[in-house]
């Protein structure tokens, strides 16, 4: 395999990730909904939670992008 394709790979493997994480907290998201605790406490989990999982997202989708620009023979740049 040469270094192109595994950097193509692993930027879809980024893309997998952040398509599971976004699955797995709107799960967390359904499931911490007001009904066994209150609507206060049932905002709080939902945001704090959520607020990390999109800086895991942001970051994965960034890195992706990197390798995949990397793999064309490209530089990175922001």
């Amino acid at each position: 395999m040469t270094t192109s394709r595994l950097q193509l790979l692993g930027a879809l493997g980024a893309v997998g990730v952040s398509g599971a994480l976004a699955g797995i907290y709107a799960f967390f998201a359904w499931v911490a909904l007001p009904g066994g605790i209150d609507g206060t406490e049932s905002f709080i989990a939902i945001f704090a939670v959520g607020l990390v999982v999109l800086l895991i997202i942001v970051v994965h989708l960034v890195y992706a992008r990197i390798l995949l620009q990397s793999s064309r023979g490209r530089r990175f740049v922001l």
